[in-house]
């Protein structure tokens, strides 16, 4: 058995950490944004009771839990497999809208493994240009952003694309040769700020979408003003 922090895999979680360390305190006003997004998703989700219907409330969990992932990502340099979480946010949180405006839906979402049909279903209903309209439903401009940073997640990461794979690499030359070199972790000022603002704006939009399915409880738990507050601050 390999002993801790002599393998690959093991040194490479450590260097993560340390450099989630070192980005917090050299990003500290980008780490502010996305931890204030975290809080606001963290207090919603400690306060959930009787949630109606139930996968709204399982969703934003969800929703909640890919955030985190994605803000500790982005702070350990790894910018392309940010925007897979950051897709995984969205995602969840307009098919738990698209379950509020109807819950029904509920069912198709739950059956998506009992037979074909079912899978049919379940990806009829909640195809992404399905899930826009959805949002758009209910705030044109709400829609707008969520498919502007939709598709941000699938260009610089939630796909194999060329603005993922080009934006963690480094071209150097070696003797006559070019050399393109991979990288793992970004240290990269700009690709880092890049992926950080992504996060704090999916973060602030998801929030602005679950808004609408837990309005009271978004005013009465202060969410509301905070948002507001987050909006200001151009995100």
């Amino acid at each position: 058995m390999t002993n801790w922090g002599t393998d690959n895999l093991t040194q490479f979680l450590e260097r993560v950490h340390s450099n989630q360390r070192a980005n917090v305190a050299r990003f500290p006003q980008p780490y502010r944004l996305m931890h204030r997004m975290d809080e606001c998703l963290s207090i919603v989700g400690k306060n959930l009771v009787k949630p109606e219907p139930v996968m709204t409330g399982i969703l934003l969990l969800r929703c909640q839990y890919a955030y985190k992932t994605a803000s500790g990502m982005a702070l350990a340099g790894q910018v392309v497999e940010t925007f897979v979480m950051l897709r995984s946010c969205l995602e969840y949180a307009g098919y738990a809208l698209a379950i509020f405006k109807d819950p029904s839906l509920q069912e198709v979402f739950m059956s998506r493994h009992v037979s074909v049909e079912g899978m049919k279903a379940q990806k009829d209903k909640f195809r992404i240009s399905e899930i826009k309209k959805v949002v758009g439903g209910f705030d044109r401009r709400l829609a707008e952003l969520f498919e502007e940073f939709y598709e941000r997640s699938i260009d610089f990461g939630g796909h194999p694309n060329p603005h993922a794979t080009m934006s963690a690499i480094e071209i150097g030359r070696e003797g006559n040769n070019g050399t393109v070199l991979t990288l793992a972790l970004s240290t990269e000022p700009r690709v880092l700020l890049h992926a950080m603002k992504s996060v704090a704006q999916v973060g602030l939009t998801t929030l602005f979408i679950f808004q609408h399915i837990f309005r009271a409880k978004f005013e009465l738990l202060g969410i509301n003003a905070e948002m507001n507050a987050l909006r200001r601050e151009h995100l």
